[in-house]
């Protein structure tokens, strides 16, 4: 397939059919601990961070590691105290290629689905895009997300 027609087939696809739906969530009150067990629990690296049942932040792996040395207490911590606030969220109905435009424009790793509320819907991630993309298209996205010019 064609650059051509492997966009037209981005459109036909949407946020909701990629995504990871009802993902774990911490609030910004939980310890660091409970995010830690839930890298743990659901295989993943990333937890949305909620306040008042909205999505304000993703704490991931990376940033309980680099929190580390400044916290000898990091597991009792609450992840408002490491975590950086913040999101990047679709529509359940924006295409898949809308998506890749804005993990690249953005240049995140992974973004949010929210509904027309800001309520959380799903999560998506490389590993939900990358069976739906040819490894051309997934190189072009991840080359411009990971090393932004």
């Amino acid at each position: 397939m064609g650059e051509q027609g492997e966009r037209t087939s981005l459109e036909a696809l949407t946020a909701a059919d990629v995504m990871t739906a009802a993902p774990l969530t911490c609030s910004t009150f939980s310890t660091v601990l409970e995010a830690v067990m839930i890298f743990r629990d659901a295989d993943c690296g990333a937890v949305p961070i909620l306040e008042e049942g909205k999505p304000v932040a993703v704490l991931t792996d990376r940033d309980v590691a680099l929190a580390l040395p400044e916290f000898p207490n990091l597991v009792d911590r609450q992840v408002s105290a490491i975590m950086s606030p913040g999101v990047v969220a679709v529509a359940p109905t924006d295409s898949l290629a809308h998506v890749c435009d804005v993990l690249r424009t953005e240049a995140v790793r992974r973004l949010l689905v929210v509904d027309a509320a800001g309520r959380l819907l799903g999560i998506i991630g490389w590993s939900d895009i990358a069976p739906v993309l040819s490894d051309r298209m997934m190189g072009r996205v991840v080359t411009e997300v990971v090393v932004p010019s």
